[in-house]
């Protein structure tokens, strides 16, 4: 690509390159009219797909308009129509609280449906005899609560599956050694058996281990929808068949043909089990674990027995060895159950659904492994897309380096569902702005916002500002009833542009970690309660903890990244896939390019050792460290230091020996070095992968991503402390010389960039950086080297005496929308409309809206500010900005004269109206947006809504809303830069 084509393409990106949308429909009550209106207003406002899926309404008739009705059938033929028409993709949405993740077609008692182990346990005495029958699983008993949506049907079966006793040698622990099965000895469902005796007496604990099915449904759907096995072929299969044969109509195959966009997405994997087991199960679940493992994972049940609350980072196992000898083993014993969930998730559910998708000219789009004891990356090579979250990860760049991984390695798609917080309608758009810059960083180039919803809904339920969807307490909505949906033509523009510039090419990421975790702490963005109690706002954790209290979570360590060195993380049995190369320099240099890897956990498989030592007599660079800790689960407060890298395997397949052999000799090799955390960066540096984008000096403040298409390189880069006030000046040298542009994603415009040296073989780029502002700066390496200077900015006017006038958004008088389909009854749906009224208040000083006589702490709308800005010439050749100083996180733009209105970055409302000014009096109009937080707290609103960051952490609680400051704040000056 050259530099023309890439100023041409990126001036109106196509429409693949725009943020999409998960759309929550209110099941398919929504007339044909709502569905076609919302399709066409989000395309409108520049989005660029729909992901859809029901949610339930409460009280309609779900028989009539839940999923798999006959009206939902409909309602997705009209979204799959009204998108392809708009060359807008359009994602169904698969997930266990979707419902169509779900079936009609099954029961929990059949083999399609999820299974669990369950367990019922007795007691005997040493030298205690029992006979008869094996006590069995009350299926009709309460089940304790869970965190997660859904609950649980009538489950009816149950099947024998082990049975195993244990001498218990004090509260919660059992001696390993005295493990027996006692599977053989049973006759049907009866047992003698007889507890050895023991001189000092003690007891023992006899466990019989049922299967059943987890009878966990979902709302809302036409039929009672049972949850699929993911863990046997039975699952999949009879999702296909489903799909085949009955979702997959004729007419919903021809749209499909007609849209290369259609995707199938699968959500986090929400899935429950309710015995004390606690163990995901499937009736092949032992015989693979054997054939894989090399053992029987019979006799080690007790110790797999858990508990997990909420997702799998939970756990807690209910037995501990007594002997802590036997730790390592049992460790052992659990890495390779969860690994053999792993194994049989991806070839019984991702691979063959993939398949059966592509058929049918659709791809899979998921958030791999989510939620569940499987491990997160390994499945990446198995879905066309990958996809993330920012809620469960708190927006977290360390989290969402370890998707990039296997993104990054096969060159999947990364994308990442974007907006969901505990907060709604209360934080200002810079919030938003600030998670997508932070996932742009880590190489995220699809930004699917959670959510949009239409304001229409069912009567009795729906009021202003309109149907919520995803509730009124777990996201934002970026739809037509936010003030600031009339800006978002340029922001979804600016995003789309973003995305191209970092969609070009190849990543170029200097170094890939070796990370394996089935417990990946996935609550990040849950962990909002301090020592004392005290809700932590959603805005305080993201924009001051954490990654922005110098805290990562995995490689915590910040040298490589204060040093523009960055890394992303993957299992390191992906490396031996045949899709996986070594040139000798890099690893897989036709896509990120590592040019070192890095290991740092306490355990290792062998044959990816194995693999790391050949690649390494071939020229690998290789950093060993020692005494990395790393994050276990926040809320839990718990941490683990590998105190020795790489010192045992993490499976129990009698190979520590062979690795240990294998990793003196990598120790031990030329291109090796052994490392602690604080010393990676200088072991890079002496094995020559510094960085392709180092920066000249340390800088703490700055996120890069780089790719190269052909002679371009497109740096990326972020000053992600934006709370904070001060500047950074960060320098960073890239690989070649040519000529640098600068992108205003705002307009698409590329100017040289002023702040471009050669020193040697190399570019540095000077970057002046605000904080939360983005830059873009491409280098031509096809071009002449076009040395500058960067320059300070020079005030040439400020305007003082504003007029303003604030659109003052509330209720207004709703409407009643009806549908005859002649099919013997009437849709009904009410759409609450939106009253503007206009407030003037006259000439202001610039200060938050609340703090103004005329508009007052209870006002969210639009304010529209004017001046005049009197230039007595303009300099040939300058370049003027208008700098608004701060617009209180509100989206909005900026008019000068006749000029055309222009956006701006929400952080740092910068304005280039260089083509809009005349020498002498200017006209300025800056319009600015708020969000609906200071209107709904005056109506009383939140008052009624729960804190679900509070809730899932067992506190009931409402939600806490306080007055924003909303309204252009200033100062606004006039610069010239030379």
């Amino acid at each position: 690509m050259t530099l023309d084509d890439f100023r041409r393409e990126i001036a109106d990106p196509a429409i693949e390159f725009r943020p999409e949308l998960r759309w929550w429909l209110a099941e398919g009550l929504h007339t044909d009219a709502t569905l076609r209106r919302e399709i066409d207003d989000a395309h409108r406002l520049g989005f660029g797909g729909m992901e859809f899926l029901a949610m339930d309404e409460g009280a309609i008739d779900h028989a009539r308009y839940g999923w798999g009705a006959e009206e939902w059938v409909h309602d997705s033929q009209v979204v799959v129509e009204e998108t392809t028409r708009r060359g807008m993709s359009v994602s169904f949405t698969s997930g266990t609280n979707w419902s169509n993740a779900n079936l009609p077609t099954i029961d929990p008692d059949q083999r399609a449906a999820a299974q669990e182990l369950d367990v019922v346990h007795e007691t005997l005495a040493a030298g205690q005899s029992r006979s008869g029958a094996l006590p069995r699983i009350d299926l009709d008993a309460p089940i304790a609560e869970t965190t997660l949506p859904g609950h649980r049907g009538t489950v009816r079966d149950q099947h024998l599956a082990a049975v195993v006793a244990a001498r218990v040698s004090g509260e919660g622990l059992l001696d390993a050694a005295s493990l027996t099965d006692l599977t053989a000895r049973v006759d049907g469902e009866t047992l003698e058996w007889t507890a050895p005796a023991d001189p000092e007496g003690g007891e023992w604990r006899l466990f019989t281990y049922w299967v059943h099915g987890t009878g966990q449904t979902a709302s809302p759907s036409a039929s009672v929808n049972y949850t699929v096995n993911y863990l046997d072929r039975d699952g999949v299969d009879a999702v296909i068949a489903y799909w085949d044969e009955v979702v997959l109509t004729p007419a919903l195959r021809e749209q499909i043909a007609q849209n290369p966009r259609t995707q199938m997405y699968m959500d986090s994997l929400e899935l429950s089990t309710y015995g004390a087991g606690g163990m995901f199960w499937g009736f092949t679940v032992a015989d693979e674990f054997r054939a894989r493992r090399g053992y029987d994972i019979v006799p080690w049940l007790p110790f797999l027995t858990r508990q997990a609350p909420f997702m799998a980072v939970s756990t807690v196992y209910d037995h501990q060895p007594a002997d802590e000898g036997d730790g390592v083993t049992v460790d052992k014993v659990r890495f390779d159950y969860v690994r053999t969930l792993t194994d049989l998730y991806i070839e019984n559910m991702l691979r063959p659904f993939a398949a059966f998708l592509h058929e049918v000219g659709m791809t899979l789009r998921a958030e791999i492994s989510y939620g569940l004891p499987f491990e997160l990356t390994r499945p990446g090579p198995e879905v066309d897309g990958i996809e993330t979250e920012s809620l469960e990860f708190g927006a977290q760049i360390d989290a969402y380096r370890l998707m990039a991984g296997p993104a990054h390695l096969f060159g999947k798609q990364y994308s990442s569902e974007t907006g969901a917080t505990t907060r709604n309608h209360m934080l200002d758009h810079r919030f938003y702005d600030q998670i997508i810059a932070t996932q742009l960083a880590a190489g995220i180039t699809k930004t699917v916002l959670h959510g949009w919803a239409s304001p229409a809904g069912a009567e009795g339920v729906t009021e202003w500002p309109g149907h919520e969807g995803m509730w009124p307490m777990f996201s934002e909505r970026f739809d037509t009833r936010q003030p600031g949906s009339q800006f978002y033509p340029l922001w979804t523009a600016a995003i789309g542009r973003l995305q191209y510039a970092l969609r070009r090419g190849r990543p170029r990421i200097d170094v890939g970690i070796l990370r394996t975790d089935h417990f990946t702490d996935n609550l990040i963005g849950m962990a909002l309660i301090g020592p004392d109690g005290e809700r932590i706002p959603d805005e305080v954790a993201y924009g001051t903890m954490w990654m922005r209290d110098r805290q990562n979570h995995w490689w915590q360590d910040l040298g490589m990244q204060d040093a523009g060195i960055t890394y992303e993380f993957f299992d390191g049995s992906l490396l031996l896939r045949d899709d996986v190369s070594f040139d000798g320099d890099e690893v897989q240099p036709s896509g990120p390019g590592y040019r070192a890897l890095l290991v740092y956990q306490s355990t290792l498989d062998a044959d990816v050792a194995a693999h790391l030592l050949a690649w390494a007599r071939r020229g690998l660079r290789l950093v060993i460290v020692d005494g990395a800790r790393e994050l276990e689960s926040l809320l839990a407060g718990r941490f683990r230091t590998h105190e020795v890298a790489a010192s045992t395997t993490p499976g129990l397949d009698g190979r520590d020996d062979e690795l240990a052999a294998i990793m003196t000799e990598l120790r031990g090799m030329p291109g090796v070095r052994v490392a602690a955390p604080s010393g990676v960066v200088a072991a890079l540096d002496d094995l020559g992968a510094g960085g392709r984008a180092r920066f000249v000096d340390d800088d703490p403040h700055v996120l890069t991503h780089l790719r190269e298409d052909a002679g371009l390189a497109v740096l990326y880069a972020y000053h992600f402390l934006y709370e904070t006030t001060e500047p950074t000046t960060v320098r960073i040298a890239l690989d070649g010389t040519g000529s640098a542009h600068r992108l205003d994603p705002w307009t698409g415009a590329l100017r040289p960039h002023r702040g471009a040296t050669t020193a040697g073989d190399r570019t540095v780029i000077e970057l002046t950086l605000a904080p939360g502002e983005v830059a873009v700066v491409v280098l031509d390496r096809s071009a002449a080297p076009q040395d500058s200077a960067a320059s300070a900015p020079v005030e040439v006017a400020r305007a003082e005496v504003w007029r303003l006038a604030v659109e003052s958004w509330d209720a207004g008088e709703p409407e009643v929308l009806t549908e005859d389909r002649g099919l013997g009854y009437e849709t009904r749906e009410v759409r609450p409309t939106t009253a503007v009224t206009r407030i003037d208040a006259g000439e202001v000083t610039l200060k938050p809206w609340s703090l103004l006589d005329a508009v007052g702490p209870d006002v969210s709308g639009v304010g529209e500010y004017r001046a005049s800005l009197t230039v007595p010439e303009l300099a040939a050749g300058a370049r003027y900005v208008l700098d608004l100083g701060s617009t209180g996180g509100g989206l909005g733009s900026v008019r000068i004269g006749d000029g055309p209105e222009r956006g701006f970055d929400t952080a740092h409302p910068v304005v280039d109206v260089t083509a809009d000014l005349r020498a002498g009096g200017n006209d300025v109009v800056v319009r600015v947006s708020s969000s609906l937080n200071n209107r709904l707290r005056a109506r009383g609103y939140y008052e009624r809504v729960p804190d679900i960051g509070a809730q899932l952490t067992g506190e009931e609680r409402m939600q806490h809303a306080i007055v924003r400051e909303y309204g252009l704040l200033g100062p606004v000056r006039l610069l010239r830069e030379d």
